[in-house]
């Protein structure tokens, strides 16, 4: 002999008393106001820009990013780069030496800094982080 399951029909309301526990439940209290003296809000200091650190960023910290530094530019014919671009020959390009360089990251500019060596190798320190909101850049990385 098979047991047969039990059915169910579709209801458009809750069991009966389900609601009136939910009415009978305390509202949460509001949160609590928090009030500055005159004198204390005269006296703080601006909240400097917050950013996430990589504990807080989770899985997020582990994305790679690519970071690229942009010392100058030229813009040159292809009949130039034929000609001009070989060994022992030189580029000018749109910067002048000790202006800091633009540094990239996934393609949006994210600071400037000064080129320096460190060892054997050239590295950059960073001397300024811009603010994405003044650049115009709505889709930022901070």
């Amino acid at each position: 002999m098979e047991a047969q399951q039990p059915t169910l029909k579709p209801s458009s309301s809750p069991p009966p008393g389900v609601l009136a526990k939910a009415a009978k439940r305390p509202a949460a209290p509001p949160p609590p106001l928090v009030q500055e003296s005159a004198a204390a809000a005269s006296e703080a200091k601006p909240a400097a820009p917050q950013t996430a650190q990589p504990s807080e960023l989770g899985a997020l910290s582990q994305v790679p990013m690519t970071v690229h530094v942009e010392v100058g530019r030229t813009t040159l014919t292809l009949g130039e780069v034929l000609s001009e671009i070989e060994v022992g020959n030189t580029l000018r390009l749109d910067r002048h030496a000790g202006e800091p360089v633009d540094i990239y990251v996934n393609g949006a500019l994210f600071a400037r800094a000064e080129v320096v060596v460190v060892q054997d190798q050239i590295g950059v320190r960073i001397t300024e982080v811009l603010d994405a909101a003044a650049q115009g850049h709505a889709g930022s990385l901070r």
